[in-house]
């Protein structure tokens, strides 16, 4: 069992002397965490969280995490969960709820294909802003920017090499994301699932282009109907007709790109299987992010601010508030401002 690394101190304060990199300390409604500060270890300025589950379930079998995750119970009244899939997140930069690790191979921090706890979703300070492993800080800090209510998960899916690159992920590893979200969505209260990942390799032609493969698509319905919304990014590519797989699969939702002006970026894919647009241009503490990610991100996080106690409800509010836009030749009335 993973024993998450988090203890009462009362004399944790913002600035005092630490002496652990990356120990967190509670002291009243505050979370405070042992950062590098020049030479010194510091407490950070602490941030208010509910605190993560103390005793997460036990993995017995790395295997059975993955294929047959099983659900816990959840405490009462608790704020809704927004889970972020993706490749790494950087925990000295965000206070994360709980953290998550789900592999093919043994490519967790505990050497195992599943982990669960913090430090699961984690990389070493030298890799994580390396080979565009800081896409997944970047996703967590643009959803925590537009819903400060929410509870913020995040599940990693992509391993690195011995060279320090991105490993290879599929269908098999989000499917596998899905099936925790499915198991835990009680445990967590999950309202949302947002996943900023996809490419346009495998595309048929046509106007059937997209390749739904059942067991993906089976997993995004099973979350709709526990009223939980998949939300997958556009893609860049300048597609006017096409959206990126798995954005396409109609039962997820398809999340596109506008800029501060409310234009359509020319980078954004669009076409009839895009469900919205949202901001994408989105500054954070570790740089400017630009893209059909950061407005899944923010899309994400406004849909569980406003969630209206089920999937149908809150896509219907939704659809209510829309604005038009119009750019890269294309003209809209799916525009969602998230700044509202």
């Amino acid at each position: 069992m993973f024993i998450p690394n988090i203890s009462a101190h009362s004399s944790a304060k913002a600035g005092a002397k630490c002496t652990k990199a990356h120990v967190k300390s509670v002291v009243g409604n505050k979370i405070f965490t042992c950062i590098k500060s020049g030479k010194k270890l510091v407490w950070s300025k602490g941030v208010l969280s509910v605190l993560p589950i103390e005793n997460p379930q036990p993995v017995s079998s790395p295997t059975n995490q993955i294929d047959n995750p099983q659900p816990v119970s959840s405490p009462t009244n608790q704020k809704p969960a927004i889970v972020i899939i993706d490749n790494a997140i950087d925990t000295q930069k965000i206070n994360i709820f709980y953290e998550v690790c789900l592999m093919q191979l043994w490519n967790c921090p505990n050497n195992l294909p599943s982990m669960e706890g913090p430090g699961a979703a984690t990389l070493p300070e030298n890799q994580i802003y390396q080979n565009k492993f800081d896409h997944g800080t970047f996703m967590t800090l643009i959803a925590s920017a537009y819903a400060r209510d929410t509870n913020l998960i995040f599940i990693r899916i992509v391993s690195i090499t011995h060279t320090g690159e991105q490993g290879y992920y599929g269908d098999d590893h989000l499917i596998g994301a899905l099936k925790w979200v499915t198991a835990n969505k009680t445990r967590f209260n999950i309202v949302a699932v947002s996943a900023s990942i996809g490419n346009s390799k495998s595309f048929r032609t046509g106007p059937a282009y997209c390749p739904v493969r059942d067991n993906l698509r089976n997993e995004i319905i099973n979350l709709k109907n526990l009223d939980i919304a998949t939300i997958f990014s556009a893609g860049n590519n300048y597609d006017k007709e096409r959206v990126d797989f798995p954005a396409c699969i109609s039962e997820s939702i398809a999340v596109g790109s506008v800029n501060e002006f409310g234009r359509i970026e020319d980078y954004s894919n669009g076409g009839p299987d895009l469900d919205f647009y949202a901001l994408g241009t989105h500054s954070t503490s570790i740089g400017t992010a630009r893209g059909t990610s950061g407005a899944t991100a923010a899309f994400a996080a406004f849909w569980a601010k406003n969630y209206k106690g089920s999937y149908q409800a809150t896509y219907d509010y939704m659809r209510s508030i829309t604005l038009s836009a119009e750019g890269n030749g294309i003209k809209t009335n799916s525009f969602v401002d998230v700044l509202k």
